[in-house]
Order: structure tokens, then sequence, then C-alpha cells
């Protein structure tokens, strides 16, 4: 699946504040050279200290517009390094998952393969002089090959454009989740908070492959006979809870969690937001979610 970079963060202008600073500046150095002109036609006595007072006015106006541009070159600096790690972590998620994607292939797909080509090499071998056998054998190449393709099926799910930006998200969701449930027999449910909502594709899609990556998870793990989904919005968050009934397992430290894990996290990282898991063995797991509701919203 491909990392869904949250849009590049557009240069600020410069504050009010500071532009009206930049005014003054200019204005009062224009009135101060006007001020000189006129000291000119004023007796010695009376013009020393105005001048003075002029002169001093004038240095303050020049620290003023110094201060005023080193600021804003220091925010350009910070925007611009803000940027550069926001491209490094998007690089970073999509090689996480191009890896993730390769370990699935070797860890799910290629050894059932392989297992079918030694069992239909057997049942080549005794074809001729044990038929129950060989037929014990190619009934195994059947079902490793049925096993294959279901893990192709969890990786082409992953892989195909996305129905999020045509249905909406819940629709996405409900869609996943059916898919998810015919295939293991489980009873899963869907509260689907969201109405007629529209949130910006970033959002919808990060959240969408986050609620995927749980769902395969628990297909994968949990042995579980039921999956809970809850879609909620908060006045500045989307909310999603995934919540399975399995067998539930002591969750590692962040630096031992496994890629899967560690995708969704960065996903919702990328947008400031949160992804919390939560699970004890014997009593299920949980996937809490918050996505900003609008990127760039403060976490």
């Amino acid at each position: 699946m491909s990392a869904t970079p949250s849009p590049s963060p557009r240069r600020p202008p410069l504050p009010r504040a500071q532009v009206a600073v930049l005014v003054v500046t200019f204005l009062g150095m224009a009135l101060c050279e006007a001020a000189e002109n006129q000291l000119l036609t004023l007796p010695r006595s009376v013009a020393a200290p105005l001048a003075i007072a002029v002169n001093a006015l004038q240095l303050v106006i020049v620290l003023a517009a110094t201060w005023t541009v080193l600021r804003a070159w220091r925010q350009k600096s910070a925007h611009e390094e803000a940027l550069a790690r926001l491209v490094e972590k998007v690089i970073f998620a999509q090689e996480e998952e191009r890896r993730r994607i390769a370990f699935e292939l070797h860890d799910g797909v290629s050894p059932l393969v392989v297992s079918a080509k030694q069992h239909a090499e057997v049942c080549r071998d005794v074809l001729d002089s044990d038929r129950a056998r060989a037929d014990a054998e190619l009934g195994h190449v059947s079902e490793r090959l049925r096993e294959a393709v279901e893990e192709m099926r969890h990786v082409l799910r992953a892989l195909r454009p996305s129905s999020v930006d045509a249905d909406g998200l819940a629709l996405a969701v409900r869609r996943s989740l059916d898919d998810a449930a015919r295939d293991t027999g489980w009873t899963a449910h869907l509260d689907d908070g969201l109405g007629d909502a529209r949130l910006p594709a970033a959002v919808e899609t990060a959240a969408f492959r986050i609620v995927q990556e749980a769902i395969s998870n628990a297909a994968r793990h949990a042995k579980t006979e039921r999956l809970e989904v809850e879609l909620r919005l908060e006045p500045a968050w989307l909310c999603v809870r995934v919540r399975d009934h399995g067998a539930g397992f002591t969750v590692p430290p962040p630096s031992a969690s496994g890629i899967g894990l560690a995708s969704m996290q960065e996903r919702a990282r990328l947008l400031g937001g949160t992804c919390d898991l939560d699970s004890r063995p014997g009593d299920g797991t949980t996937v809490r979610v918050r996505l900003p509701r609008w990127v760039g919203a403060p976490s």
C-alpha cells in the first residue's frame, strides 16, 4: 500500500505585526530625514539637543528593523526545516510499506506456493505406485493454493485504489469490514457516527488504511469471532476505534513494534494525530485513533 502524504505546507505570509514594523521603520526613517533637514534652519543651541534625539530615534528604528528581518529569516528557516522533516517522514513511511508488502509476500504467499509445489512433486512421483497417497497430496496442493489466494487477496486489498474518495470513509470501511467478515466468518459491526460529513482526503485515506491494517491484523492473529469498528466525530477530531474479542497479546514497546503497528502510528503522526494499541492476553485488542478533522489542526 502506498503512503498517503499530507499536503505540503504552504510558505506562511509575513505576519501583520512584522509588516507593520517594517512600514513604521520606513516612515520613521523618512520623517527623521525630514526632521534633520528642518533642524538646519534652527539656531545651534536649539538644534543640537533635537539632533541627538533624532539620531537616537533613528538608532531605535534601525534596531527594530534589524530584529524584524532576523525574526522573519528565522521563521523561514524553521519552516524549511519542518518541510524537510515532513518529506523525510513520508519517504520513510513509503519505504516501510514497501518492506511490509515484501514481507507479506515472502512470509505469507511464498511458503504456501512452495508447499504446493512440493506436494505436487510428491503427487507426480507416487501417482503410478500409490494412487491413494497421490490423491491426498493433490488435496494438499489444492488447500495450499486456496490459502495462497486468500493471502493475495489481503495484499491486493491494500494495494488497489481506495474507494474512499468516491464513496466516503464510512461506506469504504463498511465494504472492507464486510469483505473480511465473509472471508473469516466473523460477526462484524460498524458504528457509523459520520453521517454525511466528509473530511479532507488525506484524513479519510489515512483513517481507512489504518482500519484496513487493524482488520488484517485481527484476521491473522486475533482468533476472534466478532469485530467492531466505530467512527465518531468530535469538534476537532475524527475518532476511530477497532475492537476484537480474540486472543489478545502483550503490547511490545515502541522500539520493538512490528511493521503493521508502526505504519498505523506513522500515518496518524504524519497528520498530527495519534494511534494507540490496548491489548492483554485473553482480553482482545483495541486500536484507538485520533486524526485532526482538518489537516494541520493543532494536536
